[in-house]
């Protein structure tokens, strides 16, 4: 049971903004780049609204490793502005 709440806590959603996207092709490839990432367990990217949202294994991988795999997909990644996807963006600690 101690495992399981651990494992639990270690699960973090972030959203990036994504530059970049032209077409549908485009928000599939950086969908399949995200999930290849170990740790990734969800992925969803919106081309009309440039974000993809991941929820992924804190212990496993970093927003910045995230970040990595869409600039290595050939597209950018920035986080968001603090509270604009309703969650800290890691920047004040909050």
């Amino acid at each position: 049971m101690e495992a399981a709440t651990l494992k639990r806590s270690s699960q973090k959603t972030a959203t990036l903004r994504l530059v970049g996207l032209r077409s549908p092709s485009c928000a599939d490839t950086v969908d399949r780049a995200l999930a290849a990432v170990p740790g990734v367990s969800q992925v969803t990217v919106s081309l009309a609204d440039e974000k993809a949202t991941i929820t992924f294994d804190t212990a496993q991988v970093s927003v910045q490793r995230l970040q990595v795999a869409v600039q290595d997909a050939g597209y950018e990644a920035l986080k968001p502005a603090h509270g604009e996807d309703g969650n800290c963006c890691g920047g004040c600690g909050g």
